[in-house]
């Protein structure tokens, strides 16, 4: 056949050519997407998830026996001079007195920073400890833990997880 002779129009090999592009574009870039999903965040937020969550009903107990305290805190980070401030009530209003008070400030987003802090007794009822050099302005997580003093118990009989505000 010369070049009069041939047909206009899409041919076989026409046809053939595209849908092998298309799925050679679907392939590239369904493996460009599951290269970035495996490399990137592996899922795992919790390395003890099992462990937790056979724990869970002990965990509702220990917040049930925290409710029928009726304790309050009151987490605030002062800046003159900078320190977190934990100032603890009970259910009349009350300092509660005589705990060993620890802290573990950090980040929100990440633990890269976190830095634990064991708050002194200023005045009743109320704990304090300096801000971490590291403690720039922003927001901040307060994981509060109270013990009884004196007490080497790992459970806490109180606590509570606060976002503060760092003015800059």
């Amino acid at each position: 056949m010369n070049a009069a002779q041939r047909p206009n129009g899409i041919a076989g090999r026409h046809v053939l050519a595209a849908m092998l592009a298309f799925f050679a574009v679907i392939v590239s870039a369904d493996s460009i997407m599951i290269y970035k999903a495996v490399t990137t965040f592996g899922g795992v937020d919790n390395t003890n998830a099992y462990r937790d969550g056979l724990a869970y009903n002990t965990r509702i107990a220990r917040a049930r026996q925290q409710a029928e305290l009726g304790w309050q805190a009151i987490v605030d980070v002062p800046m003159n001079p900078p320190r977190v401030r934990v100032t603890m009530r009970d259910v009349a209003g009350n300092a509660v007195t005589g705990l060993r008070v620890e802290a573990t400030f950090g980040r929100p987003a990440t633990v890269r920073v976190d830095t634990a802090l064991s708050l002194v007794e200023v005045t009743p009822g109320s704990f304090e400890a300096p801000l971490p050099q590291d403690a720039g302005p922003g927001a901040w997580i307060a994981a509060v833990r109270a013990f009884r003093a004196g007490d080497d118990a790992l459970v806490p009989l109180y606590q509570t997880r606060r976002r503060l505000w760092v003015s800059p």
